[in-house]
C-alpha cells in the first residue's frame, strides 16, 4: 500500500473534537413502510466519511474482505489500536466504511462503541510523533 502521508492525517485529526464530544451520536436509524431500515449520519460524519474516500483513507489497495478477521481482532482487544500503525487504521477504516455497504449500521456500531475515537485519537499520536522526529 502506498505510505499514509501527514496531509492525509491532517485530514482526519479535527474530527477528533467533535466524535469525543459527551453526548454525540452519529446520526438515528430511518425507516419507512416497504423499505429496508437505513442510518442517517449527521453532518460531522457524512464529512468524515467524504475525507476518508478523498484523502484515501477507504483505500482499493486494502483487500478488506480477507483482512476482516485481523480487523476483528482491533474489536474484540481495543488497546490494540494504541500500537497500530498508520497503514493498520488505513485497513481499519477501509473496512469498517465497505462492511457498512453490506452491513447497514456496522459503521454507526464503531462510532457508538468508541471505536472510531480510538483510531482518531492514534492517528493524533502519531501525528504528534511525526513532528518530533
Amino acid at each position: 500500500m502506498t505510505p499514509v502521508t501527514v496531509e492525509q492525517i491532517d485530514s482526519l485529526v479535527p474530527f477528533l473534537e467533535p466524535f469525543a464530544a459527551n453526548g454525540f451520536v452519529a446520526g438515528e436509524w430511518q425507516g419507512r413502510a416497504g423499505q429496508f431500515p437505513w442510518f442517517d449520519f449527521v453532518d460531522v460524519v457524512d464529512e468524515f466519511l467524504q475525507a476518508l474516500y478523498r484523502q484515501n483513507w477507504v483505500s482499493p489497495e486494502c483487500n478488506w474482505t480477507e483482512w476482516q478477521d485481523t480487523a476483528n481482532t482491533f474489536m474484540e482487544e481495543p488497546s490494540k489500536i494504541e500500537t497500530a500503525d498508520a497503514q493498520t487504521i488505513r485497513k481499519l477504516f477501509t473496512t469498517h466504511v465497505r462492511a457498512n455497504r453490506f452491513c447497514e449500521g456496522h459503521l454507526a456500531s464503531m462510532f457508538e462503541n468508541g471505536h472510531i475515537v480510538l483510531l482518531l485519537r492514534r492517528l493524533q499520536t502519531i501525528r504528534s510523533e511525526m513532528e518530533r522526529a
